[in-house]
């Protein structure tokens, strides 16, 4: 009996093998009678990605009742190329298993959207889209096929140039610097004698001090000012009278000390101010006067000036403290002497920069740097002022600016480090960051580093390019420079770019396509391939040219 009951068990196992292969048949022979819809039309590479949209409707009687099976868009040369990139499968099955996938009908068919993405690589440009499926029945497998959906995946968005500009730190040389120094010179009551023991103060002693430097004049200003007690017309006269004799004094004091230009009438300047309002404000506020604030209110609020007063003194228990204390701070005339700092001139900074860098400070150097064309010569000297400033960041930072521009990556960012250490929160380390996080496909890292440092509009229009955010793109680069053409094209614009390289005829060429104009294309094109013969193979792939196939010169150009 057992052997029997073994017998007949293994006819049904066999039955079932045998229906269920001969259903998988079914499938596989029909699987080219699936219907697709993809959206869009033409799969495209935006922000590094490639987004598929597909509407597949299976026929009726296709899909078994019994039967599972895994969908796969699939990225290929061909059908049956070892080159290949599968999306990520979805799963369907028939009306009668119980699982969790989409249930399509046997006598009804049915209908299901797929939704799935891929980082684009380069490989993928000559890429078409297929759909297969592998199929599963009884424990019998079979893939059902593949097949072309769409041809050709446009790239045009990654070739975006890295064209970044680095920032550089700034040297903070001033070409022209001028010096001060400033002595007051204090009155009596009501008089403008500039006494003898304020021509021996401190202030004029270090006035003087400061003359004697020799430097030349590039102005010498006297200002008087009278304090605010009795009347307007006094105290201007009172002011008036200081800034005469305050003057005098000043002049002979210069000729004295044989100051450049001291008998040159020109550099001098010379005003009266009258009443010292904001200066007694100031006396004021830095006081420990009792109800100063109340004080301050009278002068904030009280725009006569004699009323002002009034109400001032008015405050009794007060008004002593100012008398004794601020207004004697009032009655004076300042003497100032504006010079210019000696400079090298730039011919003997960028001399001593690669002769004997030592005769210059921190700013002179990085200055010395902008004041050549040699790139290398501007890398030797940042790394003097590396090894002679080693604990500022700022050569570190111009370093690595010009390893950006070189294209010199590795060391770019081991630069990035040194200078990351010394100036962590300096915007230009961040910024420079950001373009090289930008080069190496962290989009959102750059993105982070832009906003924190305030980057050029420049670099964040070429990240937003390679974001896939065109709009923004097309708005932060102006001109018709290549990346800003591109942004165009990719918003919409069919722009054309100035660029006379062999990147920019073949934008040229692809705007030109797009527009209709396929002689102009064909032109744009020949220029491209005549300079890079290698660009002859990738048009051939190109999907912007596919309206090209059947022109006879694009033919003759790819050939």
């Amino acid at each position: 009996m057992k052997k029997t009951n073994f017998f007949k068990s293994s006819i049904v196992f066999a039955a079932l093998l045998l229906l269920s292969s001969c259903g998988l048949d079914l499938m596989v022979s029909k699987f080219n009678t699936l219907e697709y819809t993809v959206t869009p039309t033409q799969v495209e590479v935006h922000g590094g990605v490639i987004d598929i949209e597909l509407d597949v409707n299976i026929p009726k009687k296709y899909f078994q009742k019994n039967a599972s099976a895994e969908f796969r868009p699939m990225l290929a040369e061909s059908a049956d190329s070892d080159n290949k990139v599968f999306f990520e499968p979805v799963k369907l099955q028939g009306e009668k298993v119980s699982s969790n996938g989409n249930t399509i009908g046997y006598v009804t068919g049915g209908k299901f959207t797929y939704k799935g993405s891929l980082e684009y690589t380069e490989d993928m440009f000559a890429y078409d889209l297929f759909a297969t499926a592998t199929a599963t029945m009884n424990d019998n497998s079979k893939y059902l096929g593949s097949l072309k959906i769409a041809d050709g995946i446009m790239a045009t968005a990654t070739r975006v140039k890295n064209n970044e500009e680095p920032k550089f730190a700034d040297h903070t040389y001033e070409k022209e610097t001028i010096l001060e120094e400033t002595a007051v010179i204090y009155f009596t009551v009501n008089n403008s004698t500039v006494r003898y023991s304020q021509k021996s103060s401190d202030e004029v002693k270090r006035l003087k001090e400061f003359a004697k430097q020799g430097f030349k004049t590039k102005n010498i200003e006297i200002s008087s000012y009278a304090s605010p007690e009795g009347s307007l017309d006094v105290n201007d006269k009172v002011s008036g009278n200081r800034a005469k004799s305050t003057f005098s004094y000043a002049k002979r004091l210069m000729r004295d000390l044989k100051v450049d230009g001291a008998k040159n009438d020109d550099l001098y300047i010379n005003s009266s101010k009258g009443e010292d309002w904001g200066g007694f404000n100031n006396l004021v506020n830095s006081s420990d006067l009792k109800d100063k604030s109340k004080v301050l209110n009278i002068v904030r609020n009280q725009k006569d000036p004699q009323k002002r007063e009034e109400a001032i003194r008015d405050m009794a228990e007060i008004y002593d403290a100012i008398e004794d204390d601020v207004l004697p701070k009032l009655r004076k005339a300042t003497i100032t002497l504006r010079v210019y700092e000696p400079k090298k001139t730039d011919e003997e900074i960028a001399s001593l920069a690669i002769s004997d860098p030592s005769q210059l400070d921190m700013k002179e150097m990085l200055f010395a740097a902008t004041l050549l064309n040699d790139n290398s010569i501007k890398k030797t000297i940042y790394k003097a002022t590396t090894s002679a400033y080693p604990n500022d960041y700022r050569a570190y930072n111009n370093l690595l600016c010009m390893n950006i521009i070189e294209k010199d990556f590795n060391k770019a960012k081991m630069n990035l480090g040194k200078a990351e250490k010394l100036g962590s929160s300096a915007k230009e380390v961040s910024e420079n960051k950001g373009i090289i996080a930008a080069i190496s496909g962290d989009l959102e890292g750059a993105n982070s580093l832009y906003s924190k440092s305030g980057a050029s509009d420049l670099n964040k229009g070429i990240l937003a390019i390679k974001m896939g955010d065109y709009a923004s793109a097309s708005s932060k680069l102006k001109g018709n420079g290549y990346n800003a053409t591109l942004a165009q094209i990719l918003n919409g614009n069919n722009a054309t770019t100035s660029d006379k390289t062999t990147d920019g005829y073949y934008l040229n060429a692809i705007s030109s396509t797009r527009s209709g104009n396929f002689d102009k294309a064909v032109q744009n094109l020949s220029q491209a391939i005549s300079l890079d013969a290698n660009l002859s193979k990738e048009a051939a792939k190109d999907v912007e040219f596919i309206k090209l196939k059947d022109n006879l010169e694009f033919q003759s150009l790819v050939k």
